[in-house]
């Protein structure tokens, strides 16, 4: 992730550090591994696909991982000490006579700052400590140190036994029964360890020695939480002494991507210490049947390595694509003396992704990305991810439409790959690697030679663990780490350990006079950038965002406007939003309140820290849905239909490798947003990439009331389940207005008006309706219908929202809050007209507005019935900086809980995030209309209404008619309760209790949400208030008459 709003501050702190704080390779103290770049591995094996060994070929088939009789979970509770530093850990406690039956105990895996240690730290960019490379500041380093007794199996005497880790941060040093095995770094990665020599049948101890922060720690400067522990599995291997060490599954096409080519190496490992003879099968099932098969013995010489190298051309095979995710079943077998010792089962699947023609092929078709950045996050249990919480990502993903996830920004728990192979998800596959807190010029880590090994071990290791899984089609080489030498040698070694994937690297600028990237991917480049910097220069390597469309807070906005750009350029491929998940963390506050923290929430006072800038999700932090969800669904969506001439329809196939016949299409006539007619598409028959036209006779024939407003809204759906979605899913959708009509005033049929005055206030009654205007200030300030009062604050214009996250970021509320915020409650009445109009009275109020140095005016028509038309205008001085909003607001007292609106929804929508959000009629309480964002802010807003109406349970209340439309929002709080500076008290949802009132929000316009990036880009110009190119005043026009008369 990026900060781009402390650039300058990170380049200046570039400079100072390299001036003042570069250490010399000579100078490197060599007393701690943990502060030595040169070291990150001591008696650590070498990286291997990850893998489970089986006894048997049915265990394998099964892929039941606790069957296993070779693989032992070391899951659980641990002893657990904890120390602030390093010279205050104990010094022996691996001895297995050290007694720690004192100590507490601790989940792992876990983080231990999730489990009530030590504190969670959220920076975004920078270190959490005192950076001075390769050294730690030792007055805060802390270190966990964990012991726990395993049992070995009887009979384990004849097996190699292997220590493994899945993770570990940021460093530890393992003992197994006293002896000290080894040391590792990269905490995203596993580390194994031979301890066949140190353990017995029986019971054996572990202890670990795990310090928060190390020289490793300059490599991992990720916009996320910074914590410690073993987040991820740890495991025994009990495997023969002559095993299958690994192998690469390359399974490629050939023959214009029609067959099938695997090329298989199975790398054999015989630690005895005299020859053995092996054979290795390879058998490839498409689901229970073998369709190819071959073996090759090998002659082992004593402690050694040996290699089989299997091929295989397969006709017609069935490709895998994020479409259509065809596996096969690839099955290992290794025999030792003619028998089974161990069988391992790997989903692989056929595929190719090169770059031909300035573009990204897969299986020879340039896809779109549709992608999204995710973090590994949990609410509660940190960065511990639970195989549910896995699979119920990845199928929200999928369900909306999105075919590509970047693992950002470091590789993931392995089941997550299993998941992108089995489900459908092209993953970009990332280095455990960011230094953004050192700069992005030439003195940053990409180009320190001290780190250059351990940089090029952790692509090394993430190739080797994860290059079987066809749905990685990219290695990225990291995170925002300044370009250089290091960075170059990682861009040439993944192009030689693996060329059938393509390699990429986000860095600042434009430094393309050295290969480090195959594809150009600025992050949050917006349409001026790729037009200036990149159309047309770069023929030879495709465009996608590595991070587009900061999701932060209420945001993105403009999605439409950035793929609408994206699919007029056939080197534009899509890209990655930022990101998937807030990063918020469950705290309760002192009422017992639950609330998702963030950054300064946990740190001690004064403690560094980035505040919510770690909430920039598409959902939630229990992965509730953001509205922005749905507009990214509708954004990516493969089924697009359009209006032709002669009133027929085009269906647009934007699927790659999937015909349109396992879907359907139904479609719906709305009259003033009612349903009022349906029926079916013709049968969806269009080939990937095609198009077919069709007529619908029943709207061709139909006969259109004058007076009255029509659009037809298309829905489209799967006929069939499938492993993340029911039959019968919706999987896209799209809305025409057919025939456009002003909504219908309100009648204006009642008993005549009865009128009094007095000084300040008009009195106006008509039968069962009385109202109340305040001359003085203005306001409409009672309106009684049956004797209920339905405001309890008087109407009355309002020019201000609440400051979304991208407002703060782009300075909006610096720029025009002294000039905005308080322009209503100033204002003043400048003058006061009362006359009889017919059978109506009309008031005008002229208004100045000193905050602005503009004038504006309040024009009430009342009509018999209690029916209002409402005139509003303002006349602003074209000097005045962008306008929040234009509009009014009033509140209604308790009980007036229901809204019932002809306009867009369901969810909350936007000027410039209104796509996914449909004309129709809807209804839902006032506190379903509120979105909970992490940080309080403006929320809530539907856009484009024709009416609306609130009511209590009687069905008592106000009807607000558009002239045409306009927009509301209303909430069981004030507006000021989601306005509160970003240090002040309402920092939490906890904070916003619902108050026994109803705030409405009425609005001709207000400002778009923007979401190019949260720190400086605007909202795009057609949905900015800029008085000085508005012309004339603006002007809201709306109706306002009772309901439950």
């Amino acid at each position: 992730m990026t900060v781009i709003r402390k650039a300058p501050f990170y380049a200046l702190l570039s400079l100072l550090l390299s001036a003042c704080q570069q250490v010399p390779p000579a100078a490197i103290s060599h007393d701690n591994d943990w502060e030595n770049p040169a070291v990150f591995r001591i008696n650590k094996l070498p990286a291997r696909a990850w893998f489970t060994p089986y006894q048997s070929a049915a265990l394998a088939a099964a892929g039941e991982e606790g069957a296993s009789s070779q693989q032992l979970s070391l899951n659980g509770q641990w002893a657990f000490h904890f120390s602030p530093t390093p010279e205050g850990r104990p010094q022996d406690f691996y001895r297995p006579d050290f007694d720690v039956s004192q100590w507490a105990t601790i989940a792992v895996p876990g983080n231990w700052q999730m489990q009530g240690y030590d504190y969670p730290i959220y920076v975004s960019a920078g270190y959490p400590f005192k950076p001075q490379k390769p050294f730690i500041d030792h007055s805060y380093a802390p270190v966990g140190s964990y012991r726990r007794d395993f049992t070995l199996p009887a009979g384990s005497d004849g097996q190699r036994i292997i220590l493994t880790f899945g993770a570990v941060k940021s460093a530890f040093y393992v003992w197994v029964n006293g002896a000290k095995v080894g040391y590792s770094q990269d905490s995203k990665l596993p580390a194994e360890f031979d301890i066949t020599e140190l353990v017995h049948p029986g019971a054996n101890t572990l202890a670990l020695e795990v310090y928060r922060y190390s020289d490793g720690s300059y490599l991992e400067d990720q916009d996320f939480w910074r914590m410690s522990g073993i987040p991820r599995d740890v495991q025994l291997k009990m495997v023969p002494k002559t095993a299958l060490w690994d192998f690469h599954a390359l399974a490629g096409l050939s023959n214009h991507y029609q067959d099938g080519t695997l090329d298989l190496a199975v790398e054999l490992a015989n630690t005895e210490p005299f020859p053995a003879s092996s054979e290795v099968e390879a058998r490839l099932y498409d689901g229970a049947k073998v369709i190819w098969q071959q073996s090759q013995a090998l002659a082992l010489a004593p402690a050694s390595h040996g290699k089989a190298t299997l091929k295989a051309t397969l006709p017609a095979v069935k490709a895998w694509s994020a479409e259509q995710p065809n596996l096969y079943r690839l099955e290992l077998t290794l025999k030792n003396g003619g028998k089974v010792s161990q069988v391992v089962s790997q989903a692989i699947g056929f595929r190719s992704v090169e770059l031909k023609g300035g573009q990204l092929l897969v299986n020879g078709e340039a896809v779109t990305i549709k992608g999204v950045n995710r973090h590994e996050h949990d609410p509660v249990t940190g960065q511990t991810i639970s195989r549910e919480s896995m699979l119920r990502d990845i199928k929200m993903m999928k369900q909306n439409n999105i075919n590509a996830v970047r693992s950002s920004h470091y590789p993931n728990d392995p089941y997550w790959y299993r998941l992108c192979d089995q489900f459908g998800l092209y993953v970009i596959d990332e280095a455990n690697l960011e230094a953004h807190g050192y700069g992005f010029d030439e003195h940053g880590l990409g180009n320190d030679p001290q780190f250059k090994e351990a940089i090029l071990d952790r692509l090394r290791g993430m190739i080797l663990r994860d290059r079987n899984h066809p749905s990685i089609i990219s290695w990225s080489l990291g995170n925002e780490i300044s370009p250089g030498a290091n960075m170059a040698a990682e861009y040439r070694l993944a192009k030689a350990m693996n060329p059938s994937r393509v390699v990429q690297f986000e860095f600042r600028r434009f430094w393309f006079h050295q290969k480090m990237t195959d594809i150009i991917s600025w992050m949050y480049a917006d349409r001026e950038m790729l037009t200036d910097k990149y159309l047309g220069k770069y023929p030879d390597r495709p465009f996608i965002w590595i991070e587009y469309a900061h999701s932060m807070g209420n945001s993105d906005g403009n999605l439409k406007e950035l793929w609408d750009f994206v699919r007029s350029h056939r080197q534009l491929q899509g890209g990655y939003v930022w990101d998937w998940v807030d990063q918020g963390l469950l705290k309760h506050d002192a009422e017992g309140r639950a609330y998702f923290g963030y950054g300064g929430d946990f740190e001690p006072p004064g403690g560094q820290n980035d505040g919510n800038f770690c909430a920039n999700g598409l959902v939630s932090s229990d992965r509730s849905p953001h509205p922005a969800l749905i507009e990214v669904k509708k954004t990516y969506q493969n089924l697009a239909i359009s209006r032709t001439e002669h009133g027929q329809y085009q269906l647009e196939n934007r699927f790659y490798f999937t015909d349109l016949t396992g879907f359907y299409g139904r479609w719906t006539l709305l009259e003033d947003g009612q349903p009022i007619l349906t029926g079916a598409t013709p049968a969806l028959v269009a080939a990937p990439r095609a198009r077919q036209r069709f007529a619908l006779g029943q709207l061709a024939d139909f006969h259109y009331r004058p007076g009255h407003e029509y659009a037809v809204t298309f829905n489209f759906f799967q006929k069939a389940a499938t492993p993340y979605s029911p039959a019968d899913f919706e999987v896209a959708s799209e809305q025409f207005v057919l025939k456009k009509a002003p909504p219908l005033a309100p009648a204006t049929k009642g008993p005549a008006l009865e009128v009094s005055q007095r000084y300040g206030e008009v009195s106006v009654t008509s039968g069962a309706v009385a109202m109340r205007f305040n001359t003085l200030n203005g306001r409409l300030e009672s309106y009684r219908v049956k004797g209920v009062e339905t405001l309890k604050e008087g109407l009355f214009p309002n020019f201000w929202r609440p400051l979304t996250d991208n407002d703060y970021g782009n300075k909006f509320g610096q720029q025009s809050a002294a000039f905005y915020k308080e322009a209503a409650a100033k204002a003043e009445v400048t003058l006061v007209k009362v006359q009889k109009d017919g059978a109506d009275l009309r008031l005008h109020l002229a208004l100045a507005f000193p905050t602005l140095h503009s004038q504006g005016s309040l024009d009430y028509r009342i009509s018999p019935g209690g029916v209002i038309r409402l005139d509003y205008q303002a006349q602003l001085a074209k000097d005045l900086p962008e306008m929040p909003r234009f509009g009014v607001k009033f509140q209604m007292p308790q009980g007036f809980d229901q809204a019932r609106w002809y306009g867009r929804g369901p969810q909350e929508n936007y000027q410039d995030r209104k796509q996914s959000a449909y004309l129709g009629i809807y209804q839902a309480k006032v506190s379903e209309l509120y979105t909970p964002y992490i940080r309080p802010q403006e929320n809530g807003n539907r856009s484009d209404n024709r009416w609306l109406a609130l009511t209590n349970g009687a069905g008592i209340g106000l009807r607000i008619t558009g002239g045409p439309t306009f927009d509301f929002g209303a909430h069981h709080n004030t507006l000021a309760d989601f306005d509160q500076p970003k240090d002040g008290p309402n920092r939490h949802t906890s904070d916003i209790q619902p108050r026994p009132l109803t705030e409405v929000t009425l609005d001709l316009r207000q400002r778009g949400l923007g979401g190019d990036t949260s720190w400086g880009a605007l909202p795009y110009k057609p949905y900015r208030l800029l008085p000085a190119e508005h012309q004339g005043p603006y002007a809201l026009h709306l109706y306002l008459s009772p309901l439950g008369l």
